[in-house]
C-alpha cells in the first residue's frame, strides 16, 4: 500500500495567510473592522447607550410643579367680583378653621351662655392668611361682613354681637371678697334671726352675680335627719305658701323688721327667677341645698347663715366629699359677729364647716360684717329704707 501523501499540483490553491510582525495570525477572510479593533468599538458604544437611555428615562419621571393660581376673594364693599363658587369655598374653609369654643351657662336651664375664655384665645393665625386677601373677611364682633379697597388688603368691620355677662357669671366682688369661680349659687338660712340681713344679701348677689341660683332653707344644720322628699322646689310653686320659712316668716314677732318689711321680703323671694327652697321642716336638712342636682353645673356656693344649728362629722364628711367631686368650692358667710369670739359656739361650728369643707374644696370663710342698720333701696321708691 502506498502511504505517500499525493502529490500536489503547482496550479491547485493554497489559503493565504498574513503574519503581522507581533506573530499574531489572522485569516485572510477577517474584516478591515475587525482589524482595526471594531469589535471593542461596538461593546462599548453599546454600554454607553445603554446608561443614555437609563439617564432619559430617569429625567423624564421627574414633573414640574405647576405654578400655583391665586384665587383672590373679593370683598363686600371693595376687592374685585371672582367667582361665587370661589367665595363660597374660601368662606368654608375659613369656617372649618375658627377655634370651637366651648360655652359655659349659669346653670342647668339657663337661656343665656357665656364662651370659654381660655378657649376663645386660641391661635387664629389660620384665619390670617385669608383675611389678607382682601376686605372679604371683617373683623369686629362677629361679623362676616367687611369693606375693601379693591387692593389686596381690606378692612373688616363686623356687625354681629359679642359675648355678655352670663347669668350667674361672677363678675365683680362679693362683699369685697374675690369668688374664685365663674357661676355661682347661693345657700340662705330662712331662720328668724337671719330675716334683716336676706334683702341685703339677695341684692348684693344680684349686682355681682346677677341670676345666680338662689336656695332658701329654714336653719343652717347639717346632721343625720332625713326628709321626704330631698328635692329643691321653686318658690312660685303653691306649695311654697306652705311651707315653715312662709309660715315662719310672716308670723314672726321679731322686732328686728316690721310687718311690711317681711311681707316685702317674701314677696321678694317669691318673684325672683331662679329661687329654690328645701320642702323641710327640720333645721339640719341644709345638706339637701348643698348637694342637690340643679346645682352639679356651678363653680362655687356662697352659704350666708349663722352657723347656730347643729352639725354632724358624718354629714360634714358627706357634704365636702359631694362638693370635691364636683369641684366646687364652698364660701360660708356667717352673720353673726360672735363666731370670732373664741370658744363661743358659733366659732366652733364654723371651725368645723371651715376645716372639714371650705379649706378642702379651695373656698373661704367671708369676715364680713353685714350691719342691719344698712340703708336698702327701694327699687319703687328712691328714698333709702332702713333693714332694721
Amino acid at each position: 500500500m502506498n502511504t505517500e501523501p499525493p502529490a500536489t499540483s503547482d496550479d491547485a490553491p493554497h489559503p493565504v495567510v498574513e503574519t503581522h510582525p507581533a506573530g499574531e495570525v489572522v485569516p485572510a477572510h477577517s474584516s478591515w473592522w475587525y482589524r482595526i479593533g471594531g469589535g471593542s468599538l461596538t461593546v462599548s458604544m453599546i454600554i454607553h447607550a445603554i446608561v443614555i437611555l437609563i439617564a432619559i428615562l430617569i429625567v423624564r419621571t421627574v414633573t414640574t410643579v405647576p405654578p400655583e393660581t391665586v384665587d383672590f376673594l373679593p370683598g363686600g364693599g371693595g376687592g374685585g367680583k371672582g367667582s361665587a363658587a370661589k367665595i363660597a369655598e374660601k368662606r368654608r374653609a375659613v369656617s372649618m378653621n375658627v377655634p370651637k369654643t366651648r360655652t359655659v351657662s349659669s346653670a342647668t336651664n339657663s337661656a343665656v351662655s357665656l364662651p370659654d375664655l381660655q378657649t376663645s384665645m386660641s391661635d387664629f393665625s389660620n384665619l390670617t392668611s385669608t383675611a389678607a386677601m382682601g376686605g372679604g373677611i371683617g373683623g369686629g364682633s362677629g361679623g362676616l361682613s367687611g369693606s375693601g379697597s379693591g387692593g389686596m388688603m381690606g378692612n373688616g368691620r363686623g356687625t354681629g354681637m359679642g359675648p355678655g355677662i352670663g347669668r350667674g357669671f361672677v363678675g365683680l366682688p362679693l362683699f369685697g371678697t374675690k369668688i374664685d369661680a365663674r357661676r355661682m349659687a347661693v345657700v340662705l338660712d330662712m331662720s328668724g334671726s337671719m330675716y334683716p340681713y336676706l334683702p341685703i344679701v339677695i341684692k348684693e348677689v344680684d349686682k355681682v352675680a346677677p341670676g345666680s341660683m338662689v336656695i332658701l332653707h329654714y336653719g343652717c344644720g347639717l346632721s343625720d335627719a332625713e326628709v321626704r322628699k330631698p328635692a329643691l322646689e321653686f318658690t312660685t310653686d303653691k306649695e311654697f305658701d306652705k311651707d315653715r320659712i312662709v309660715t315662719s316668716l310672716l308670723e314672726s314677732a321679731t322686732a328686728a323688721m316690721s310687718k311690711s318689711e317681711r311681707e316685702a321680703l317674701l314677696a321678694l323671694v317669691k318673684k325672683r327667677p331662679k329661687t329654690f327652697y328645701v320642702p323641710s321642716t327640720n333645721v339640719g336638712t341644709t345638706w339637701v341645698a348643698l348637694t342637690d342636682s340643679k346645682l352639679k353645673d356651678v363653680d362655687a356656693i356662697y352659704w350666708f347663715a349663722d352657723f347656730a344649728d347643729g352639725l354632724t362629722k358624718d354629714r360634714l364628711e358627706e357634704v365636702g366629699q359631694k362638693l370635691r367631686s364636683r369641684k366646687q368650692k364652698l364660701y360660708i358667710h356667717p352673720s353673726n359677729p360672735k363666731w370670732l369670739e373664741g370658744g363661743d359656739p358659733l366659732a366652733i361650728n364654723v371651725a368645723k364647716v371651715e376645716n372639714e369643707i371650705v379649706k378642702p374644696t379651695g373656698g373661704k370663710v367671708l369676715k364680713v360684717e353685714i350691719k342691719k342698720d344698712i340703708p336698702v333701696k327701694d327699687d319703687a321708691n328712691p328714698k333709702p329704707k332702713s333693714a332694721s
